[in-house]
């Protein structure tokens, strides 16, 4: 009986020969699927060390008056929190020497850049199922239920029954409204009505159509065409780049509506309350590593996101879901 080293030496050699350029490929196809991705567009990226993340607003009057020969100071109180807790998805590969040594790079490039392909779309899938969603107070996704489609009121991001701090009327974000020109122009003047956290003019403006890929042409028929949509005679479309248009594939209608559902954002103070966390030590969206067991002449690559995202305020988001 002789020792078989020649196995071990030739699965160490393929190992070596195979994980530089897998891994990298792996990362790279990552990146080119996360090019079009909306989360750089509509959230405030931020790279994080902490279990969570706690967000406080203050609130409280703060109008001015007359001079009288002094200052008059406001004072300020905490407000409602809105809590982002980063959660950790993983996929895991594992070749032994048999498969290892019958494979090629080309294959191993086709077959598993899938797992790359999956992690970018698993993170696009969460950001876009914010706004899918935004009516309830949870989405599940990879598993888990996530509640960030919950603000920091405690009510779902769009609502017809939104509170304030330091505000006792009620609010409302929410429509059940098919995409048309009159419709787009009712939710527009809800924006403009929104009161703050103290019952002030919250000064939003309406500058961004989000829809889904079904709502494309009728979105571009609306404000994207120099004629009146849904007539024959020629009269100007008014509305035409009065606001800028996203189209994101991701944002979707919910299994038991029937119609699709669009929102309008004031998309500057939007990327304010709407936050994405990364919790990866890196500073990376998508973490690769490799491991061998020689004991077993297993190669093993682990991947990992570990991100959150939270919407604190409500109101630069107007939503309409029909039913």
């Amino acid at each position: 009986m002789a020792i078989n080293n020649a196995a071990t030496q030739q699965f160490e050699k393929l190992i070596g020969q195979y994980e530089y350029p897998l891994l990298q490929y792996w990362e790279m196809k990552f990146e080119d699927n996360i090019k079009n991705s909306m989360i750089p567009v509509l959230f405030d990226r931020q790279q994080s060390s902490n279990p969570s993340e706690g967000i406080s607003e203050l609130v409280g009057a703060v109008d001015y008056r007359p001079w009288e020969g002094q200052f008059e100071y406001a004072t300020l109180k905490e407000g409602n929190t809105k809590l982002i807790t980063p959660v950790i998805w993983q996929r895991g590969l594992a070749f032994d020497r048999f498969t290892l040594s019958n494979a090629k790079l080309t294959d191993l490039k086709a077959q598993y850049g899938r797992f790359a392909i999956a992690a970018a779309r698993l993170r696009e899938q969460c950001a876009a199922s914010i706004f899918t969603y935004a009516d309830q107070t949870s989405f599940t996704a990879g598993g888990y239920t996530l509640d960030w489609t919950k603000t920091s009121n405690n009510v779902a991001l769009a609502s017809n029954s939104q509170t304030s701090a330091n505000y006792s009327s009620t609010q409302d974000n929410l429509e059940a409204l098919e995409l048309t020109e009159e419709n787009l122009e009712t939710v527009c003047q809800k924006m403009f009505d929104v009161k703050d956290e103290n019952g002030n003019a919250a000064n939003l403006q309406p500058t961004t159509l989000v829809v889904p890929t079904a709502l494309r042409k009728k979105a571009l028929e609306i404000i994207g065409s120099d004629g009146k949509s849904d007539t024959g005679d020629n009269n100007l479309n008014i509305y035409e780049g009065s606001m800028r248009l996203i189209v994101w594939k991701e944002f979707k209608k919910q299994a038991a509506k029937s119609s699709q559902p669009w929102a309008v954002i004031d998309e500057e103070q939007f990327k304010q309350v709407a936050l994405w966390v990364n919790r990866l030590e890196g500073g990376e969206d998508f973490e690769v590593d490799s491991h061998v067991d020689k004991e077993t002449l297993t190669w093993k690559i682990t991947s990992i996101l570990w991100f959150a995202a939270g919407i604190f305020d409500w109101r630069p988001a107007q939503f309409s879901i029909p039913a």
